[in-house]
């Protein structure tokens, strides 16, 4: 179940970015951009075959689950049409998937309460993008992958480590692409300064601070507070985010050992007002603020926070602090930070900003893995990692003591 974010650290607008290369034509999208990913350098605007109007697409697709996020989802798709196209919807609140299925321009006849339902029906489908709440993250990706479709499933990619574990089976005895929605790696911002890092500008990192806290925006649906939907509150709706782009950034490391609080402090006083309306008192069990000391195998440490409701002064906080032998580095300011001849040094990292959302790049990047062959551009590998920690984070908090993981 994703949430999108409305303000950008300093302040400033949220900008997303972080291209993948696709073989589906992106449309209504002005001007030629350039755009770093992971093999090297692609221009994704050029011009490329159209499959003719009319002709079944290369990649037909299920929207599984049509809360809010899955409009973002539904607008990366929608600019890869007419070769990668959502053919069916499924929600089980009728107006959802029929929002949805209007906005796609779905029949009626295709749109579900399930993806169960679409799959008796005889619906073709390639690939399912799952945006449902977090319960049903696990099962729904589970039944697809049994059915031999790819999968790409928005973030937590599960509650537990063990269900991501059976995802991770259920992927390798189907064949097909597993992948986490995790749209922060896409932006502009974090592949710019993923590519400056890998260069091995900073030395060893050997600590790490990943921030992401909101003054009083908690998201007061049922499926957010509920700890049997959502399997947690800031630490898995958001912390996921930050987490995943900071051990991105890193490089990855093995983690060993989590220490941490996830205390519900403020969430059930009636005099705290929330910024995107009310919420039930009565029935959140998540809590509302969370901080963990990670440590990893190669000697690496990483405190994490999160907060749906901080007595901060800005509105949102997402910072990232990267600290290496040689320089540091932070995002989203993109600035690096050393010594050079004596001197201290400070370096900002300046590129166009190609006006195109994470959110997007992400789906891009999906459909072009299942095009070509190629893997997933989240390995589900690293998404354990990410649950496992958050999952130890939890365990740390019920026992007072670190876990191992």
């Amino acid at each position: 179940m994703g949430s999108i974010g409305m303000f950008r650290g300093n302040g400033g607008t949220r900008n997303y970015g972080r291209l993948g290369v696709v073989s589906c034509r992106l449309r209504d999208i002005a001007g030629t951009v350039t755009a770093m990913t992971m093999a090297g350098t692609t221009n994704l605007w050029a011009e490329q075959a159209k499959t003719p109007t009319g002709s079944k697409p290369k990649l037909r697709v299920g929207l599984i689950g049509c809360g809010g996020i899955s409009g973002v989802h539904l607008e990366g798709w929608k600019r890869l049409n007419p070769d990668c196209r959502i053919v069916a919807t499924a929600d089980p609140i009728e107006a959802r998937r029929h929002q949805r299925g209007e906005q796609a321009e779905v029949p009626t006849s295709h749109r579900f309460a399930y993806l169960t339902d679409i799959l008796k029906a005889g619906i073709e489908i390639d690939a399912v993008d799952i945006c449902t709440s977090n319960a049903a993250h696990a099962p729904v990706a589970i039944e697809a992958l049994g059915h031999g479709l790819h999968v790409m499933c928005e973030k937590p990619l599960a509650m537990t480590p063990q269900q991501v574990r059976d995802m991770i089976a259920a992927r390798d005895r189907s064949g097909k692409i597993l992948m986490t929605a995790q749209h922060m790696r896409f932006e502009n911002r974090s592949a710019q300064l993923k590519a400056y890092l890998d260069t091995g500008v900073l030395g060893e990192v050997y600590y790490a601070r990943a921030q992401f806290l909101r003054r009083r925006f908690l998201p007061g649906r049922i499926t957010f507070i509920d700890k049997t939907q959502s399997g947690g509150g800031p630490t898995i709706d958001i912390g996921v985010h930050i987490l995943d782009l900071t051990l991105h950034l890193m490089g990855h490391p093995e983690p060993v050992s989590v220490s941490g609080i996830t205390p519900q402090k403020m969430a059930k006083r009636k005099d705290i007002r929330g910024w995107w309306g009310e919420w039930d008192r009565e029935k959140i069990t998540v809590e509302d603020f969370a901080a963990g000391f990670i440590r990893f195998k190669n000697g690496a440490a990483l405190t994490l926070e999160c907060s749906w409701l901080a007595n901060i002064k800005e509105p949102e906080l997402t910072k990232i602090t990267l600290m290496g032998e040689n320089a540091g580095a932070e995002w989203p300011d993109l600035t690096i930070h050393g010594e050079t001849a004596g001197s201290a040094t400070d370096t900002h990292l300046t590129f166009p900003d190609d006006k195109v959302g994470g959110h997007l790049k992400e789906v891009a990047a999906f459909a072009d893995a299942v095009l070509t062959g190629k893997p997933s551009p989240v390995p589900t590998e690293q998404s354990l990692n990410v649950i496992r920690i958050l999952d130890g984070l939890y365990r740390s908090h019920e026992s007072g003591r670190e876990v191992v993981l």
